[in-house]
């Protein structure tokens, strides 16, 4: 133990020279990876779809597949350097994550992994990948979602770590609760979700005032909902920014034909990527861009019958079985400095 901690130290120490010399650029990336499930059955949740005797006829060529795509994109993200942060949603359990981590590319990443099984009951989580030679992980928790109903949803993740050479991060990762049942009448849930994410900013905020404050996420909704207001997210590109605030910086594509997710003919931005003003204005160390990116490679796409347009080519549409990467395309910022 005491060798291997001598050695991320090292690592950590080479990585903090480098970046004085030549400046950083590091990428953080969200990813719904659309039921990143293994094949084995858990008697405690509802996967049973997701086995090889279930109605998706889940087997293993069909898993493994799964891993290999969903670490093609991350590769491809990376723009040649494997991304700092990574958050994902739709994980089943640490295995499939474990799996992702060390049987594909990613491999080569050198990430640590933080998980944790969420009440949810499917069975789906949050997690988030980080690379160790550049992200030291100081503490993590994870913060249930009470909902009245006595239904289950996923729990917000939390982490806080030092980047290279000695900037502290606090992320958050999050998967809101479904738009099922309509967007209008399931909207109180995601908004008590966005109320456990902004008590907690708070009291960060309360201690540290300038800290620097990512929260990632498939939020089910758009930048101006009930949710985003309890959040109190603003728009970048209005305005002054002020460090203590909160920006949405998928704020650009609220009423353009283009985002993360396409629903019947139309696109919209349910992953999201909130950043503190602090990384927007100078005031931190850091600097992020007031717009995130989707990262939308040809590979990932593919033509919607009926229309002029394209979707996300998922693993299945209904009961059919695709093969392809997931229904949601993947959100980023660069850190810079």
């Amino acid at each position: 133990m005491l060798l291997k901690a001598c050695i991320e130290i090292f690592l950590l120490c080479v990585s903090c020279v480098s970046y004085a010399q030549m400046g950083m650029r590091e990428r953080v990336v969200f990813y719904n990876t659309e039921n990143l499930f293994d094949t084995r059955n858990d008697t405690l949740t509802a996967d049973d779809d997701f086995t090889p005797r279930g109605k998706q006829h889940w087997n293993r060529e069909r898993y493994t597949r799964k891993l290999l795509n969903i670490s093609k994109v991350l590769n491809g993200l990376g723009a040649g350097k494997f991304p700092l942060l990574i958050g994902l949603s739709e994980v089943e359990n640490r295995n499939v994550v474990s799996d992702l981590v060390n049987k594909t590319v990613l491999a080569d990443g050198n990430y640590s992994i933080v998980h944790a099984d969420s009440p949810d009951t499917r069975g789906i989580d949050v997690a988030l990948l980080y690379r160790k030679d550049s992200f030291r992980l100081l503490h993590n928790a994870f913060f249930p979602v009470h909902l009245k109903s006595g239904e289950a949803t996923r729990d917000i993740l939390y982490c806080e770590g030092i980047l290279a050479p000695n900037d502290t991060l606090h992320v958050f990762v999050c998967h809101f609760p479904s738009m099922r049942g309509g967007e209008a009448k399931s909207e109180w849930k995601r908004v008590k979700a966005a109320s456990v994410v902004r008590q907690k900013v708070d009291s960060i905020q309360d201690i540290h005032p300038r800290a620097m404050i990512l929260i990632l996420g498939d939020l089910n909704g758009r930048a101006n909902t009930s949710a985003q207001k309890t959040l109190k997210t603003r728009n970048p590109e209005s305005g002054t920014i002020e460090s203590e605030n909160f920006y949405n910086t998928g704020y650009y594509l609220l009423g353009k034909n283009y985002g993360s997710y396409r629903y019947k003919g139309e696109w919209q931005t349910l992953d999201h990527i909130i950043v503190s003003g602090n990384l927007l204005n100078g005031e931190a160390g850091l600097q992020v861009s007031r717009r995130m990116g989707i990262y939308d490679a040809d590979f990932l796409l593919e033509e919607e019958r009926g229309t002029f347009g394209v979707r996300p080519k998922p693993t299945y549409r209904g009961p059919h079985y695709i093969g392809g990467y997931s229904d949601h395309l993947p959100v980023f910022i660069d850190l810079k400095k």
